[in-house]
């Protein structure tokens, strides 16, 4: 049976990260604390990813798995690329025939064998604008095509000893400097495996000995490490201690709230969640119309605040709206290569 709640959490998580998150960081809507205080989502999506395979009914293998997900994940980051390679190439040919730019002055004929091999591992598309969302896909991929063999681990050792062996193995990768992809790998491992073993399963009491143990480690870190909280992105990328103690942290007192109710879905929400990744891989699109719509209409309203929600509306809105294109034309494609 579906879990309700974890549909709800997606499309809440969905909602958050281009309307709350995106404004501050990317339209340079947010200050500090509270852009770092608020940096929490891809943690969270990764419990839930967790938690949604803990609740799954279907096993697959390991290459079943592989399949699967390069279907749900990989082809529509393709058809997505596609459709913005097909803006690049509008925008280069108006480039070329004006002399004038369009659209962030895309020039697709400067591309390179570099530049397609970003593209074809999910990696970026050179030249777009607000593509930064892109890093997630790889981490995501490789974490949920090697989960069933995670699975089989924990079956074998034990859910205490397998989350505690995932954490000292992300503690042993700060000893180096480089590995910033092995690094986010191990730390969203971390969130993900927590998802899979604890979502419905964790006392109350157990979940707040969690969380106040990681307030501590933050507490020391901050205060008699002298470890500077803000900004919290420094501590992102690459993800370190502090980063995934504070978030585990977040994530302890979202699970203790959320033990005591219950929340209830609509037909918007339903959009989020059904096409949150949809609507994730197009925000790009979104936010490039946001930004030149600012530019030449309230981009110089001495209120900050009125700017990120004006901003923060249009994203919420426009993300939806696109989403009524992009999902069916997603849907269409797929059914035309028999994946769907």
């Amino acid at each position: 049976m579906r879990d309700g709640q974890l549909d709800i959490y997606r499309a809440l998580l969905m909602l958050y990260i281009p309307c709350v998150i995106h404004v501050m960081y990317w339209l340079g809507d947010g200050s500090e604390p509270f852009m770092s205080l608020l940096l929490v989502e891809m943690p969270l999506i990764f419990f839930v990813a967790g938690a949604s395979l803990s609740v799954s009914r279907s096993r697959r293998g390991l290459w079943e798995t592989v399949i699967n997900r390069f279907k749900r994940v990989v082809v529509p980051y393709y058809i997505y690329a596609a459709v913005l390679l097909c803006l690049g190439i509008i925008a280069t040919t108006a480039f070329k025939a004006t002399g004038q730019s369009h659209l962030f002055a895309l020039d697709l004929s400067q591309y390179g064998i570099k530049d397609v091999a970003s593209i074809l591992l999910c990696h970026d598309i050179p030249q777009f604008p607000f593509i930064w969302h892109l890093w997630f896909i790889p981490i995501y991929l490789i974490l949920s095509c090697t989960f069933p063999l995670q699975v089989q681990l924990m079956e074998k050792t034990g859910k205490w000893i397998y989350i505690t062996a995932c954490a000292l193995l992300f503690c042993a990768t700060l000893f180096f400097k480089d590995f910033a992809l092995v690094k986010q790998v191990l730390c969203y491992n971390i969130f993900m495996v927590a998802g899979y073993l604890f979502y419905k399963k964790a006392k109350p009491a157990t979940t707040a000995l969690t969380g106040a143990i990681a307030l501590a480690v933050v507490l020391m870190g901050v205060f008699i490490a002298g470890v500077p909280f803000c900004p919290m992105q420094g501590h992102k990328f690459p993800p370190d201690w502090l980063f995934v103690a504070y978030n585990v942290l977040v994530l302890c007192l979202v699970a203790l709230a959320l033990n005591r109710i219950t929340l209830r879905g609509n037909r918007f929400l339903s959009i989020w969640s059904e096409r949150g990744y949809n609507i994730y891989l197009y925000q790009s699109v979104v936010f490039a119309i946001v930004h030149l719509v600012r530019q030449k209409t309230y981009a110089d309203i001495p209120a900050p605040l009125v700017r990120a929600a004006l901003d923060a509306c249009l994203i919420l809105v426009l993300s939806a709206g696109l989403s009524y294109v992009t999902y069916p034309l997603e849907r269409i494609v797929m059914k035309k290569m028999r994946l769907k």
